[in-house]
């Protein structure tokens, strides 16, 4: 009886997070103008009551090292946001990026080991939301007009904004690192053509939808991966040989290479940009790029141990940013809770990482790119970047 109750209720939870996430979000809030924190506050609250229902009902507690780390990850924001004096409300906010990785981490082990949801639905739901992306796209790009007419979000939208598929707004690298995620799932778990019969043509339809996106930087990693996949084929020898013969070319040729125009140009601008002196006045004034805040901190900023305490980046409770305005999980987690706080999250992020159900080569390339969006968004606020990671690819039962 127990078990049939938590296989309907984890049914039922998850397909109101996964609805209001990935389908109706955008919409919620466009339309409706229903803010995300809203959504993804009450999505937590969900996830959080399952994994709390799941120990009172089967008296089982889930205790390994990810889940150490998460905990110590939590107790590291409350020292820090006692030790900085930064308030009951920004502290009790900034557990946000603690309890949704948690929770949502959780939820898809309990469910991996309990198949309350069989992993072939949870692929093909993704796989049919993942289709659907890129003919949205496209009818909310030549609707701009008439889109940002019936705007009710309080949100500014320029055009660029405008193509956010079914997802929150302005989640370009949530649904770009979706749509890479649906690309490996099907590399990774399509050997028995249980997710698709056309592989070749669902990773260009897949392709194509990232570069009609608007995220960047999944464009980039797009590039690198079909490249590293390309690599991968190739056989040994002449792979060891074509390595070689392109380090004697760079050798031989780099000096050349550095005088042609663009190249030339690039490394002017990339040497007047990204030096101390002009990165950390670019932060002064708030208008550094990230790798400018970076270069700052690392060079003319006294080291933070413990951080300056929640929300001492962006101040949430008057949605301001202090100095430059970049959302940035690591930016914000140095910021916040200092190099104790970042080296914790690196640390976190890889044995959260290695908990998925991954070849062994996946884990480094998985990892490297949750780094990248890192650097680019909140990855741990951001619940569909959440769930596409412990969904889609799904979390080990025995780890």
């Amino acid at each position: 009886m127990k078990e049939v109750f938590l296989k309907k209720l984890f049914q039922l939870i998850f397909y109101l997070v996964f609805l209001s996430t990935f389908v109706f979000g955008g919409f919620f809030q466009l339309f409706l103008g229903v803010p995300n924190t809203l959504i993804t506050y009450f999505s937590v609250f969900l996830l959080a009551f399952f994994v709390f229902a799941y120990s009172v009902f089967t008296w089982k507690t889930i205790l390994n090292k990810t889940v150490v780390l998460f905990l110590l990850f939590g107790l590291l924001i409350l020292i820090s946001g006692i030790a900085n004096g930064s308030g009951f409300i920004k502290t009790g906010l900034y557990f946000l990026f603690f309890l949704m990785p948690l929770s949502t981490y959780l939820f898809f082990r309990i469910n991996n080991k309990n198949d309350y949801i069989s992993g072939y639905v949870l692929k093909k739901l993704f796989f049919l939301i993942a289709c659907l992306q890129l003919p949205i796209m496209v009818i909310q790009k030549y609707s701009y007009p008439l889109l940002v007419h019936l705007n009710r979000s309080n949100q500014g939208i320029i055009e660029a904004d405008i193509m956010f598929g079914s997802f929150f707004l302005k989640a370009d690298h949530a649904l770009g690192l979706f749509l890479l995620f649906n690309i490996f799932n099907i590399v990774l778990h399509n050997k028995n053509k249980e997710i698709t019969k056309y592989p070749i043509l669902m990773y260009l339809y897949f392709g194509f939808t990232i570069l009609y996106a608007e995220s960047n930087i999944t464009k980039l990693v797009l590039v690198v991966f079909t490249a590293y996949s390309i690599y991968k084929l190739v056989p040994k020898k002449i792979k060891f040989l074509g390595i070689l013969l392109a380090a004697v070319m760079f050798a031989v040729f780099i000096n050349k290479i550095k005088e042609i125009r663009p190249v030339k140009n690039e490394l002017i601008f990339i040497e007047k940009e990204y030096n101390t002196k002009k990165s950390y006045r670019n932060f002064e004034r708030g208008i550094a790029k990230r790798p400018q805040v970076i270069i700052s901190y690392a060079t003319k900023i006294p080291p933070k141990i413990i951080g300056d305490g929640p929300y001492s980046y962006f101040n949430i409770l008057k949605g301001e940013f202090k100095l430059t305005q970049h959302f940035s999980q690591i930016i914000w987690t140095y910021a916040d809770l200092g190099i104790i706080g970042i080296i914790l999250f690196i640390i976190l992020l890889f044995s959260l990482i290695k908990s998925l159900i991954l070849p062994q080569y996946m884990i480094v390339v998985i990892f490297s790119i949750m780094m990248i969006y890192s650097f680019m968004t909140t990855i741990f606020s951001d619940i569909a970047i959440m769930i596409t990671v412990c969904g889609l690819l799904q979390i080990k039962s025995k780890y």
